[in-house]
C-alpha cells in the first residue's frame, strides 16, 4: 500500500528531485507527491511551474504546515537525542569486556582517557579488575 500523499519540505526544486526518484522507481503513478515552500506557503505539485492557488488560513494548508512543522519537531528532538548519547559514550565503551566499573578504575588511575591510550599492558594491569589479558586488548585498541 502507497500513501495517499507525499509532502516535500521545500519549494520546485526539492520536488523536482523527489519526483525524479519516484519516476526512476516507476511510481510516479501510484503516488501523489506535492510540496511545501516555506517562505510564502506554497503548494507545488510536480509538471505545474506555478503553486496552487491558496490562502494560508484555509484548513488545509494549516494541516499541511502543521505536518511540516510536525517533522521538522520529530526531526530536531531525534538528532539532539542523538547527539546527546554520542556525548555520554565514551571510547572506552567501544572495548568489549569493559564494563562501567572498570571503566571508572580506569580513569580513577589514569585520570583521562589520553594517560590510558598511552599506557603500556603492564601499566594497564596494575589497576584492580584489569587483568593481562583485558590490558592488553585495551592497549590493542589504541594501538591498532
Amino acid at each position: 500500500d502507497w500513501p495517499d500523499l507525499v509532502m516535500i519540505d521545500g519549494g520546485k526544486g526539492q520536488l523536482s528531485a523527489v519526483v525524479e526518484v519516484l519516476r526512476e522507481m516507476d511510481l510516479l503513478e501510484d503516488v501523489r507527491v506535492v510540496s511545501l515552500a516555506k517562505q510564502r506557503e506554497e503548494i507545488f505539485q510536480p509538471g505545474e511551474s506555478f503553486p496552487v492557488r491558496s490562502d494560508s488560513e484555509q484548513p488545509g494548508v494549516q494541516l499541511l504546515r502543521r505536518l511540516r512543522d510536525e517533522a521538522h519537531r520529530f526531526a530536531v528532538t531525534f538528532h539532539r537525542q542523538q547527539r546527546t548519547e554520542r556525548m555520554r559514550r565514551s571510547r572506552l565503551d567501544e572495548i568489549s569486556g569493559l564494563g562501567f566499573e572498570r571503566q571508572k578504575q580506569l580513569l580513577a588511575h589514569f585520570h583521562s582517557i589520553d594517560y590510558i591510550s598511552i599506557a603500556t599492558p603492564e601499566q594497564l594491569a596494575e589497576v584492580a579488575g584489569i587483568g593481562p589479558r583485558l590490558a592488553q586488548q585495551i592497549y590493542e585498541y589504541f594501538h591498532p
